[in-house]
């Protein structure tokens, strides 16, 4: 089966079997709360889970960018304030960790978001702007797949 017929999350799950952690379906609550996988494995000796929120690639740019998720649509605390202890963001090679709390830091530390700038109207202009859809109020935002990794503790995982 090629990477395309299988879907990213199956991909990721497979990855992970394969580096020797076992891969858990998370709750119903787990899932509301922005957990989609939950990996275990084994560090000094005792078993430990790591809760992971995997975000697919999407559009022509996925590979350079990626979209932050601050409010959802009905206005609550978006994808990024979630339960996840990391945001996993799919490329067209590489699966990218990044600790969740961390990139929250870096978010806020980096002010590479301009919250000063008025909203756009397009999401694909929400390059380091901000973007709210029509009769939403969600807030979402682009970074470039690059700056993952000024995030610290962020690690890559190839596919393959």
């Amino acid at each position: 089966m090629t990477q395309e017929k299988i879907s990213y999350r199956k991909l990721f799950s497979n990855i992970a079997e394969s580096k020797g952690y076992k891969v858990k379906k998370p709750t119903y609550l787990q899932r509301k709360n922005n957990i989609d996988i939950i990996i275990e494995g084994q560090s000094d000796g005792k078993a430990k889970e790591v809760t992971i929120d995997i975000k697919k690639r999407n559009g022509k740019n996925a590979n350079q960018w990626v979209y932050i998720e601050y409010k959802n649509s009905k206005g609550g605390d978006g994808w990024l304030y979630g339960d996840s202890q990391f945001i996993v963001f799919e490329t067209a090679s590489t699966f990218i960790f990044v600790p969740r709390k961390a990139l929250i830091s870096w978010l806020n530390s980096s002010q590479i978001i301009r919250w000063d700038l008025p909203y756009v109207d397009q999401s694909w202009k929400s390059k380091y702007r901000l973007f709210r859809r029509p009769n939403t109020i969600e807030i979402i935002s682009q970074i470039k797949v690059s700056d993952l990794f000024n995030v610290k503790g962020s690690k890559v995982w190839k596919k393959s």
